[in-house]
């Protein structure tokens, strides 16, 4: 008997490694991905290094169905670096996590095609990562992925949340739509025939690294509004006794309208869903109008003011959001 009796190609995989190693390059060590570091570490004074890890969801379910490969290492890149910027980390490297019941040799060297062309848009090395073939593990012809991020930062320049003042302003940027979270309940609604599977829906995940790190000097706290919503991400980065008011002022995409058609309650939408807002910046009066100005000119970013901070009204009162709607 044969390992590939068992349902793993060790010949099919070696194959597949080898084709990535000619997009990925020199960076690749025999056990391990290698980064120099001497050339970056000059620029900080008191440099920490930042890392977070992420994956795609059960978006992926669909977006394997269609091939949408792209879209899937968009999203898996998104969902890494853009909760690293909210810690002021520049990204560095990235590693990948791709796992099968059964290697697909041409769907996993595109996804890996279109994760290195992703992260070469924001100076982000894929050193490497793992593949598994685990039979038994998944059902027949499917797949998750992760992604491991890391980068560097300014320790000073980390956000200090205690600094964060009653009458200072919240802002958002839009959001591309559904983004990777909540796809458990969206597929729900699809199996169930109350919502339309729409390109729209699978739009991939919008990224903000370039902006946040364009405006970092300027913010009090940034916040990647994913899986539980405005609700639980936004709250993360509100102090004790200060509490984030929020009004529901914009128009959120059509996607997010479908949804609540289906029959979900616009108070479960914003404990699941983005709303139509993927970042949110914390800022003082006196910087609102220089980041928006920057922003809007130099990334054509609509800039969306949707909220303040206040005190608690209650000395007891742990709350940190009020979502009016």
């Amino acid at each position: 008997m044969l390992y590939k009796d068992s349902g793993v190609d060790i010949n099919k995989a070696n194959e597949s490694i080898a084709m990535i190693k000619n997009l990925i390059g020199e960076n690749i060590g025999v056990y391990a991905g290698i980064f120099p570091i001497n050339g970056i570490l000059q620029d900080y004074e008191e440099p920490v290094l930042v890392a977070t890890t992420d994956g795609v969801g059960t978006k992926l379910q669909l977006l394997r169905e269609y091939k949408m490969w792209q879209t899937a290492a968009i999203d898996l890149v998104a969902m890494n670096l853009n909760d690293l910027v909210c810690m002021a980390a520049k990204p560095l490297f990235f590693l990948d996590y791709y796992a099968t019941s059964s290697l697909n040799k041409d769907d996993f060297v595109s996804f890996i095609k279109y994760l290195n062309d992703t992260l070469q848009k924001f100076d982000c090395k894929l050193l490497g990562g793992e593949t598994a073939e685990l039979p038994g593990v998944f059902n027949s012809n499917s797949e998750d992925v992760a992604g491991f991020a890391v980068g560097i930062a300014e320790k000073s320049k980390i956000f200090d949340y205690s600094k964060i003042t009653v009458g200072d302003k919240i802002i958002a940027l839009t959001s591309s739509g559904v983004h990777s979270n909540g796809f458990s309940l969206v597929r729900k609604l699809l199996n169930e025939k109350k919502i339309k599977l729409t390109n729209e829906l699978l739009y991939p995940t919008k990224l903000y690294v370039n902006q946040t790190l364009r405006i970092l000097d300027l913010l009090k706290g940034a916040a990647h509004i994913t899986g539980g919503g405005l609700t639980d991400n936004l709250p993360r980065i509100i102090p004790n006794g200060l509490c984030a008011h929020v009004e529901f002022n914009w128009d959120p995409p059509k996607v997010f309208e479908d949804i609540l058609n289906a029959g979900v309650d616009i108070k479960e939408m914003f404990n699941v869903f983005n709303m139509g807002v993927g970042m949110v910046y914390i800022v003082s009066k006196e910087n609102l109008k220089t980041v928006s100005e920057i922003l809007e000119n130099e990334f054509s970013e609509e800039v969306l003011i949707i909220g303040d901070i206040m005190e608690t009204k209650r000395e007891n009162d742990n709350k940190k959001i009020i979502i009016s709607i």
